[in-house]
């Protein structure tokens, strides 16, 4: 592809999961521009593809109207080729991500970056747009130091798309717990995204990080990342009370703008004068800081070896009297329970059994008849350790106790709890489905769960799993889209126009073009002029496989 419109084409800047970056000049004026690609091919309903395309270009034209200079500016948007091609302004420099990758900025360049971002987006949410994809690979760094965010109404249409089809595109650690939940978002969506890159750049790691996205969106929603100062001693607490604040899973307890909440970190970070931003695992090889803080609500993490323990000898010595000291108290404890604690429950039947029996009643001959046997009182029995009317009040009820089984989960946590019932059902159905890790049923299914967030897991064969945070009581049904696991082939030739044979199928596609394709090993058979070339190739489920063909 050598010219899209009147433009002409550079070269290529990037590559994303539904489209390419281009960098294009318009030989009219001869500015230099960025030309988006998103392939609307990729979405086989054309009533779908239809509705993403109207969508696309009424986002991008509400986009085009913002003008502010740390905003990447939209010119144009048309269709070419079966994709959309947005036309923006080009920002000669590299993105935050990658200067994320090395040494990180001095601490007024820091400062000064988010400054400018909050005004961009405070601008914007004033004009009633949300980005809803703030990340660092979205944030440009200029050559002359000026930050602009990229992708102004287009990260919200293919953000909304792929989370309609049932996937998540790009790393969702930015992403507000509304977003991850698919509520209603506002500009505060965009400060929480704001205050993830903060915390990142601050301390050198994500505040929520996991290897399973069903296991990270759990603690976008539901968990609090450690104190800052626990990962960098140079920051002050004051810094992380502003960024428990903006990372709070509540937005109306958020700060009202982003300028406000940049604000307040740079008074927080300024209150100590040594702070720094520290690089990707960085915090990894610093002493941890010895504090007895319990950050963001959060059980402490297992200390590392303090620096100053281990070369203070004092110190040194008084951990060791501390243990002595507990070891003593656990012996002392051990020794009271013998003495003084009834006798424990294995026991007491045969003790019981040995204790002397009650005398019979003396009863004397009455002299109307034959004797009479005085009614006995009943053998005084034994006390046994846990045989109280308060223990039997302790026993879960039969019925607690099979609804508990039943559901997987413990008769203490089923008892007294409010529960909700509430429908699974998958498209295809037969999908099985985890919430929380622990209850589990095969779609379609009805399941009973206690009131409050949960997450869920789907997995079916042949199907991408669907990783869902939902509420109770406020989800009656849950309807599941599955989507098939498939990966994209792109295969392009120089010249442009060849025959692309797959596993011996012809297609009537010609290069360049990309197929979405099920896992697995395939043959492609590339031909021109009479020429095949041939290859093989392995699919993956969501990866992209790029072959370039040249004859």
């Amino acid at each position: 592809m050598e010219q899209i419109g009147r433009y002409q084409i550079l070269n290529e800047l990037g590559r994303g999961a539904m489209g390419v970056v281009l960098r294009a000049q318009d030989p009219a004026i001869g500015r230099v521009i960025a030309i988006k690609t998103i392939r609307l091919t990729d979405v086989t309903d054309p009533e779908e593809r239809h509705r993403l395309r109207e969508r696309l270009f009424r986002e991008a034209q509400a986009a085009g109207v913002l003008s502010h200079p740390s905003i990447v500016t939209i010119y144009d948007i048309a269709e070419e080729r079966g994709q959309a091609c947005i036309f923006m302004e080009f920002v000669n420099g590299p993105t935050l991500e990658v200067l994320m990758g090395g040494p990180p900025p001095d601490r007024e360049t820091f400062l000064e970056i988010f400054r400018q971002i909050a005004a961009a987006l405070d601008y914007a949410h004033r004009k009633g747009i949300v980005h809803r994809d703030i990340k660092p690979a979205n944030i440009m760094i200029a050559e002359d130091g000026r930050a602009k965010i990229a992708d102004f109404g287009v990260a919200k249409v293919v953000s909304h798309e792929m989370t309609q089809s049932g996937t998540i595109t790009g790393t969702p650690n930015y992403m507000s717990p509304e977003a991850v939940q698919g509520l209603n978002v506002d500009g505060r969506a965009d400060q929480f995204s704001l205050a993830v890159i903060a915390y990142e750049l601050l301390t050198g790691e994500k505040p929520f990080a996991a290897e399973q996205l069903s296991t990270l969106l759990y603690k976008i929603v539901r968990d609090n990342p450690a104190a800052p100062q626990r990962l960098n001693p140079s920051l002050g607490p004051r810094v992380e009370a502003v960024l428990r604040q903006s990372l709070s899973k509540n937005p109306a307890e958020r700060y009202s703008t982003c300028t406000e909440f940049t604000q307040q970190l740079t008074e927080a970070c300024n209150c100590t004068q040594a702070w720094m931003p520290l690089p990707r695992g960085a915090s990894q090889s610093m002493p941890t800081m010895a504090v007895g803080r319990t950050p963001f609500n959060l059980p402490p993490r297992p200390m590392r070896e303090s620096v100053a323990v281990e070369r203070n000898p004092i110190m040194r010595t008084l951990v060791w009297v501390l243990v002595g000291i507990g070891l003593l108290g656990l012996v002392l404890l051990g020794g009271q329970k013998l003495l003084f604690n009834p006798v424990p429950a294995e026991s007491a039947p045969e003790q019981a059994s040995a204790a002397p029996r009650p005398m019979p009643a003396v009863v004397k001959p009455s002299p109307a008849g034959p004797p009479v046997k005085a009614a006995q009182a009943p053998a005084p029995r034994p006390e046994l350790p846990g045989d109280s009317s308060k223990d039997d009040e302790r026993q879960p009820e039969p019925q607690q106790t099979e609804k508990a089984q039943a559901n997987n989960l413990p008769a203490e946590k089923a008892k007294g709890a409010p529960e909700r019932s509430i429908q699974v059902l998958t498209d295809p159905p037969g999908a099985m489905v985890t919430i929380d890790g622990a209850i589990s049923c095969k779609t379609p299914c009805m399941l009973s769960l206690p009131l409050g967030r949960h997450v869920l897991q789907s997995q079916l064969t042949g199907y991408r799993p669907y990783p869902k945070v939902f509420n109770l009581p406020g989800e009656s049904d849950l309807f599941l889209n599955l989507a098939k696991s498939a990966g994209r082939l792109n295969v392009t030739s120089n010249p442009d126009g060849a025959e692309v044979a797959i596993n011996g199928e012809v297609k009537t596609q010609r290069t360049p073009v990309t197929f979405s394709l099920a896992p697995g090993e395939y043959q492609v058979k590339v031909s021109r002029d009479g020429v095949p070339l041939e290859f093989s190739v392995e699919i993956r489920d969501n990866e992209i496989q790029t072959r370039n063909v040249k004859f």
